[in-house]
C-alpha cells in the first residue's frame, strides 16, 4: 500500500524559511570588541590608564581583556551563552535591529550546536556569569582585566598615598585593591564575586 505523500511530508523535521545567515562561531568576528583603553570615555580612560598605571608600578600584572563592546556583540554573546546554559529556546531569540541572524536551525540540536560553537568563540566557556545584553561596555564605560601579583605590594592611590596589600586573593577581588580603584573613579563590579574581571565608572 503506498503511502499518502501527506503522511511522507509530515515525518519529516520542519525546515526553517528565512533569509537571515544561521548562528555559528563565524559571528564571534562580527562586529568586533576593543581590548585598548583608548576606545575608553573621556574622563573614565584617564581614570582607568591611571589606576592601571599605579597597579604595573606596584608589579601587578595587568591583563586587559575588553574595553569597548559594540552592543550587537553584546546581544551575540547574551542569547548564544543563554542558548547553551539555560537552554532557551532559538527560537524564542528576540530580534535586533540591523542584525539578521536565524538562531533556529533546522533541528534544535542543531541550533544548541551552533550557540556551542558561538560560546566557544567569545571564549566564553567557562563564563559562569550570563553575559550582559547591555552594560557599561556598550558606551566604553568598563573594563575587564584579568590582575595578579605576588607577595606584597605597595600600590599608590589617586591621592597619592600609598597602600601596602598584604591580603589575599592576589586578584581583581582583592578588597584593598577595589577600595583603591574607587578613588581614581575605577569601582568594582558590585554584583556576583564570580565576574572578577569587570569594573567600571559605576560598579555596574
Amino acid at each position: 500500500m503506498a503511502i499518502p505523500n501527506s503522511a511522507i511530508n509530515s515525518a519529516r523535521p520542519p525546515v526553517h524559511q528565512s533569509n537571515k545567515a544561521l548562528s555559528g562561531p563565524q559571528w564571534a568576528q562580527r562586529f568586533p570588541g576593543s581590548k585598548s583603553t583608548r576606545d575608553l570615555s573621556g574622563t573614565f580612560r584617564h581614570a582607568v590608564e591611571d589606576f592601571i598605571q599605579a597597579m604595573t608600578d606596584a608589579g601587578i600584572k595587568v591583563t586587559v581583556e575588553a574595553t569597548y563592546r559594540p552592543i550587537k556583540r553584546s546581544y551575540l554573546m547574551h542569547w548564544g551563552w543563554r542558548i547553551v546554559n539555560d537552554r532557551v529556546d532559538a527560537d524564542s531569540v528576540p530580534a535586533i535591529d540591523g542584525l539578521d541572524i536565524e538562531w533556529q536551525h533546522r533541528m534544535p540540536a542543531e541550533s544548541l550546536h551552533a550557540a556551542k560553537g558561538m560560546v566557544d568563540a567569545f571564549a566564553m566557556r567557562r563564563l559562569r556569569t550570563r553575559p550582559a545584553l547591555r552594560s557599561q561596555h556598550n558606551l566604553g564605560l568598563a573594563i575587564d582585566m584579568s590582575l595578579t601579583w605576588r607577595g606584597t605590594v605597595s600600590v599608590k592611590d589617586a591621592n597619592g598615598k600609598t597602600v601596602q596589600i598584604n591580603t589575599t586573593p592576589r586578584t581583581g577581588m582583592n578588597r584593598q585593591l577595589i577600595e583603591i580603584g574607587a578613588t581614581y573613579g575605577v569601582k568594582k563590579y558590585a554584583g556576583s564575586g564570580r565576574d572578577a574581571p569587570h569594573w567600571s565608572n559605576n560598579g555596574r
